[in-house]
Formats: structure tokens, sequence, C-alpha cells
């Protein structure tokens, strides 16, 4: 965040540029929501600095154009997709690549190897992986869970008569996807599915709650 900081500054009393610097631009993109709150609020307070050099209308228009800046490269993503064909699980490994901190995963069965292996792959990245899924399906003929466990990745389980049925993830806090969609061959070949991305930051955050109260009520896989 210092760079933007710096990199908006120096352009005080200039020519505000159309297109920040790519690099600039990378940085702004990958800021979630609380990143942006503050980044803003520094804004302002570097803003009250110009002002005591009695530049306040230039102040005022430098600050407007900062905030015009970061709302052009924010990131943002509103999609559905849907199945059969291979459209959703495309998204939701395109997704996975994208995935920069953390992966937090609730889904009821995994068994198409494919979506399994780009977790698996997260993990090497360095990507804090966790996941719920449900306490009978991981028996299931092509089951990818116990091969997920022995990869390190965390796993819970309900313990209950009924299904851990959801099906979604959270992406660095900042992205949620979530629909009927099943890890499975079956849901991308035949099944009609679908899928909803969003980084919309109020349902990010009540899904990113509820997967803290799983995460606690759920039990480890042995």
């Amino acid at each position: 965040m210092d760079q933007i900081i710096h990199y908006l500054t120096s352009k005080f009393g200039q020519t505000f540029p159309h297109k920040p610097d790519a690099a600039i631009a990378e940085r702004i993109n990958r800021l979630n929501r609380l990143q942006l709150i503050e980044l803003r609020h520094r804004l302002f307070q570097e803003a009250r600095k110009f002002d005591v050099s009695d530049h306040g209308q230039q102040t005022l228009f430098w600050l407007q154009n900062c905030f015009d800046l970061i709302d052009n490269n924010m990131f943002r993503m509103h999609q559905v997709y849907f199945s059969p064909g291979t459209e959703i699980l495309e998204s939701i490994s395109e997704l996975l690549r994208q995935a920069q901190e953390t992966l937090d995963l609730c889904v009821f069965t995994i068994t198409d190897e494919r979506l399994a292996t780009d977790l698996v792959e997260c993990l090497d990245r360095g990507i804090k992986v966790r996941l719920i899924t449900d306490d009978d399906k991981i028996y299931d003929h092509g089951s990818a869970i116990h091969n997920l466990k022995n990869a390190g990745i965390p796993i819970k389980i309900d313990h209950s008569q009924y299904h851990m049925h959801h099906k979604f993830g959270i992406i660095d806090s900042r992205i949620v996807f979530t629909g009927s969609f099943n890890w499975t061959y079956t849901a991308s070949k035949h099944n009609q599915e679908n899928l909803l991305v969003t980084s919309n930051y109020e349902i990010v955050k009540q899904y990113a709650e509820e997967y803290e109260i799983l995460w606690k009520e759920m039990f480890w896989m042995k």
C-alpha cells in the first residue's frame, strides 16, 4: 500500500494519468475491501498535509482524481456459469489458480480429479487451504478426499445422519463461488448445474463468517 500512496502523492500538482503504471494498477486490483478503506483513509491524511501548504482547491482535485483512479482499477467480479459443459469446471480451476493467500472450501463431495489436482497445486504454491466436506461422501467410489488429506490439506467433516451439503468456496477473503455444482465428473458432463461468483463485500463477509462457524463445529477427519 505504501507504494500506491507514494505513487499518488507524487502526482500532486501534475496532470493526473488516465491509467496508472501497470504495477500500481495490479497492486490496487489486489486490495480487499478493508485495505481499500484503509487506502482512502490514508489519502485523506495526505490531503490534510497538502492543505497546510494552502493548496485547498488543488488538494480536492487531487483527492478526487485519486478516488477515480482507485475505482477504475479496484477488483470486481460478478459472474454466473452453467453446466453441462466445461464452463463451471474451467471457471473454478481459473479461480483456484488466481488464489494468492487463502482458500476456504466447503463442498459436499469431490470425485473430479481435475479439481482435486488444482487444490493440491494451491497447497504447493503456499496457499493456506482448508476443506470441509460430508462424512459419508468421503467413502464414495472415486472420492479424492483421502488423497487430499494425505497431500497435507486440513480437512474437517460432520458427524451426522444428515449431510454437510454446502457447495461454496472463499478465495483470499474477497471472492465467493457458490451454487448447485458438485465437484464430480457427472456435474460437469451431464447435470444441469449453476455457479455464482461474486466479490460483493457483504456477501463474502457473510460466507466467511459462516465458514468459521462451521470450521469450529466440525470434526477433524481421521
